[in-house]
């Protein structure tokens, strides 16, 4: 019989790509404790990928932790801080319990997606083990944005249904970001109803305030990181940067936060 195959097998693309599937399943689980699943289902791709046949999610484990230890957030801090952290095989043990059980509800499901959503944060550092850090391997690919066109309601609700603190849009020929500020204090110094049904260009001229972003501070993908970081400035307030296509530079090819390169 051919032994599966090993998670150093994983090509840098095919560890950008289950990172990736993590990253969304933990924003998912964040936004929505229901969202529990969706982390399970990105560890059991992960978990076929690494064992080469289709099994129960409990027979991935094995496979899963050598990768796993890859991340100080396994390796390291569970023996430095163990009141803080726990460990891969305690986090994926919460995980598969609750995978196991029909229940899913109250402070129950709270703390399994809480675990969840740890194990998916040291699981994504242990994928970009050995990935070369750079601007389009971190950064978070097809972006969220709207478009000049749209009624300022609609970048309201993207804003509160994701939590968001920018939005990208293409104004003018300029990349600009909507945010959370501007956008609260246009709604508050006029008629709110007429202002949530006018167009993002409309409100822009009319007065809300956007952040319009010079070429100079658009991203490349293959900028490293370690560049990006040394020219940022810390600031009040959250950050994005925005991220071009060379060869298109009104497609955002991507956006990049903080976060990302924590």
């Amino acid at each position: 019989m051919v032994e599966a195959t090993t998670v150093f097998d994983l090509q840098p693309r095919e560890r950008l790509f289950y990172r990736d599937r993590l990253r969304a399943a933990r924003y998912a689980a964040l936004a929505d404790a229901e969202a529990f699943e969706s982390i399970c289902f990105a560890l059991e791709a992960l978990g076929l990928r690494l064992r080469g046949r289709q099994e129960a999610l409990g027979l991935y484990r094995e496979k899963i932790a050598p990768q796993a230890i890859r991340a100080l957030v396994f390796a390291e801090l569970p023996g430095a801080f163990p009141l803080r952290f726990k460990t891969f095989e305690a986090l994926f043990s919460i995980v598969l319990a609750a995978r196991n059980d029909a229940m899913h509800t109250g402070s129950y499901a709270r703390h399994a997606t809480q675990a969840a959503i740890e194990l998916c944060i040291g699981l994504e550092e242990a994928l970009m083990a050995g990935v070369e850090r750079t601007v389009e391997n971190l950064m978070v690919s097809s972006p969220v944005t709207v478009e000049s066109w749209q009624p300022v309601a609609h970048a309201r609700q993207l804003m509160l249904m994701h939590s968001f603190s920018f939005l990208p849009v293409r104004l003018d020929g300029a990349w600009c970001l909507v945010s959370e500020l501007g956008l609260a204090k246009y709604l508050s110094e006029g008629a709110r109803k007429t202002r949530l049904c006018e167009s993002i260009a409309d409100a822009r001229s009319n007065g809300m305030q956007v952040r319009e972003i010079s070429d100079a501070e658009l991203l490349r993908a293959g900028m490293p990181v370690s560049g990006v970081l040394a020219g940022a400035q810390v600031q009040d307030g959250p950050m994005l940067w925005l991220v071009v296509d060379e060869r298109q530079p009104d497609h955002l090819a991507g956006v990049l936060s903080p976060f990302e390169l924590m």
